[in-house]
């Protein structure tokens, strides 16, 4: 049974000179270990980390794991750049910046648009198709390490709960919310 702590903290006043006592900071210590947006993002930076090692591991020394949601919302038939941005959630000006150093890697290609001579669309090239494939193996490694760590039960619990965290959050809020506002058309 896990210890649930509970402290009186009080609001506190922009500008008010309170000190904060030596209790106050042994009990944040306590409590940042339990703190659910800490683990979550610091077990997220392992993940990240985890993954570009294991690229490197299979002849991808430059890949950085903040690749894959890119590659992995390239449509066959190509996708525009803007597209992108609006579905992974970042302006176009970060878009702008990932494409050209992706491009640089030699994942992606840029080829006429059809019917806009203004755009063009994203291609993967046969490089960025295998580091999409290697993505899914790393996805899959990582998830087995985890099995291994926690048990498997305890590793689909967690993605059920964090996908249902997440679907209610979106049914509610909107992803948007999460992430700051992101330009539209």
């Amino acid at each position: 049974m896990r210890r649930i702590l509970i402290f009186k903290i009080g609001l506190v006043q922009k500008g008010m000179d309170r000190k904060l006592s030596p209790e106050f900071f042994e009990m944040y210590q306590q409590m940042k270990q339990r703190n659910v947006f800490r683990v979550i993002i610091r077990y997220g930076k392992y993940m990240a980390a985890r993954s570009e090692e294991i690229a490197a591991e299979n002849g991808y020394p430059n890949f950085k794991f903040r690749y894959m949601g890119f590659l992995a919302n390239i449509d066959p038939k190509g996708t525009i750049a803007s597209d992108l941005a609006r579905c992974i959630h970042v302006t176009k000006q970060a878009m702008s910046k990932m494409v050209k150093e992706i491009e640089r890697e030699g994942y992606i290609e840029f080829k006429p648009h059809e019917s806009d001579g203004r755009a063009s669309v994203i291609h993967l090239t046969p490089e960025g198709e295998d580091l999409l494939r290697l993505g899914v193996t790393i996805s899959e490694k990582l998830k087995s390490e985890m099995v291994e760590m926690a048990g498997e039960d305890n590793v689909e619990h967690l993605i059920d709960t964090l996908q249902s965290l997440l679907q209610e959050v979106e049914e509610r809020r909107g992803w948007p919310f999460l992430i700051g506002k992101v330009e539209e058309q």
